[in-house]
């Protein structure tokens, strides 16, 4: 069996039981290998988790640039984004999140970075782009902008003003998504995407 066979079966688990909940003898039982064969492979539970989370992260990547490759201007890129966004929420499991934070600080850690580089690369570029399409408005400072999306995201878990339903729910990435896009828009934007509402309709 492969690597990235392995891993992706271990995901299921983890996402299923909590990273805690999952012992080695687990994995060995569900694959169907020996506890020897697995620690071939991997040599730790936390270098398989590590492993595992590098998966998804390419994985979620590779999701991304499907959802906005091929678009027209940078508004069809950010309906793109909504719509990722969107299954993220699909595919988001809370306690999978709880437990990498709690007993492997360090991953977590390095994943929060990595989300941070990919957010800020992405909200950057797309300024830009929406700057020279006419989309944006001229005067916007995209240094300070996409900054600023990146505390507003990083912060809402910690501030305690929103529930994790609510954090995780439809409804409110959209208003995020329209909150952000309003503060950006020229007014050609604005007429694109009063024309272009459709793409935020959740109920789809």
């Amino acid at each position: 069996m492969e690597e990235k066979e392995i891993i992706k079966q271990v995901a299921n688990l983890f996402h299923r039981y909590g990273i805690k909940s999952v012992t080695m003898d687990d994995v060995a039982h569900e694959l169907g290998i020996s506890k020897k064969t697995l620690y071939g492979i991997f040599s730790d539970k936390s270098d398989l988790v590590s492993k595992t989370i590098k998966i998804q992260m390419e994985y979620q990547k590779e999701k991304f640039i499907e959802a906005t490759q091929n678009v027209n201007n940078a508004m069809d890129e950010m309906f793109g984004i909504f719509k990722h966004y969107l299954q993220l929420l699909k595919d988001h499991f809370p306690s999978f999140e709880f437990d990498l934070k709690k007993y492997y600080p360090e991953i977590f850690h390095n994943v929060c970075i990595e989300k941070r580089e990919i957010i800020q690369e992405n909200i950057k570029n797309n300024l830009i782009r929406g700057k020279k399409e006419g989309f944006y408005r001229k005067e916007l400072n995209e240094e300070v902008i996409t900054k600023l999306n990146i505390l507003r995201v990083e912060s809402l878990a910690d501030s305690k003003l929103f529930t994790q339903e609510e954090l995780l729910s439809p409804q409110f990435g959209k208003e995020m998504f329209l909150y952000h896009l309003y503060g950006i828009l020229s007014q050609k934007g604005i007429d694109y995407l009063n024309k272009n509402m459709d793409q935020f309709d959740i109920s789809k």
